[in-house]
């Protein structure tokens, strides 16, 4: 059993994140005290994340719709089947690139984190070193601390992300949610879920946007 931990943390975190512009959603959980954690724990902390993704998004439609000239919106709609997601755990190396703060201006590496922090589609909207800063913040909230083993899933990597692709279409490569389909056209996507043991933390980023 998973319950979601840090809550108050998160909220401002998030607030904070959006106003800068940032396309990262998250979560962090918890489980039972002394429970071993199992892939399948990972997996429904991905699941929960997507309900809280979609909790969100309902009630900004919710919030739209008071206005009369958007009342006939429809709501949102997000779909996903965790049975067809294939997780992969980063090594040492690519734990470490998820946690550098060095950006570079060509060819930046497969999991550069802080790369995708700051530059969605539409740019984000930092003070000088303020970006740094909640990047650090939202690390230690996710449990993703220099010096300690973490254990990270990736819950995307065999996702087909070249458009041009020739090959045989494969529904191995095709993406779990819809949630994806706007990333997928050129930006990229993440999901992540990361389990601190130290901590005894569980927790999950994702993004996917599109200009």
């Amino acid at each position: 059993m998973l319950k979601v931990i840090e809550q108050q943390a998160s909220a401002s975190l998030r607030q904070r994140m959006e106003k800068a512009g940032c396309a990262f959603e998250f979560i962090v959980l918890a489980p039972e005290a002394g429970e071993v954690i199992t892939p399948t724990h990972h997996r429904q902390a991905v699941d929960q994340l997507f309900l809280a993704i979609k909790h969100l998004w309902l009630e900004r439609h919710r919030q739209m719709i008071l206005d009369p000239r958007y009342a006939d919106a429809t709501p949102p709609n997000m779909t996903w089947n965790l049975d067809k997601a294939m997780a992969k755990p980063l090594n040492r190396q690519e734990i470490a690139q998820l946690m550098g703060v060095d950006k570079q201006a060509h060819n930046p590496p497969p999991f550069a984190l802080y790369e995708a922090f700051c530059e969605p589609p539409y740019g984000t909207r930092f003070s000088d070193g303020d970006s740094q800063v909640l990047f650090r913040e939202w690390l230690d909230l996710l449990g993703l601390e220099a010096g300690v083993e973490v254990e990270v899933l990736n819950w995307v990597d065999n996702f087909n992300l070249d458009w041009l692709a020739s090959d045989e279409p494969d529904p191995a490569r095709d993406p779990w949610s819809d949630y994806f389909d706007d990333g997928l056209e050129w930006w990229g996507v993440w999901c992540l879920s990361i389990w601190n043991p130290q901590r005894r933390t569980l927790s999950v980023l994702a993004a996917s946007t599109t200009d």
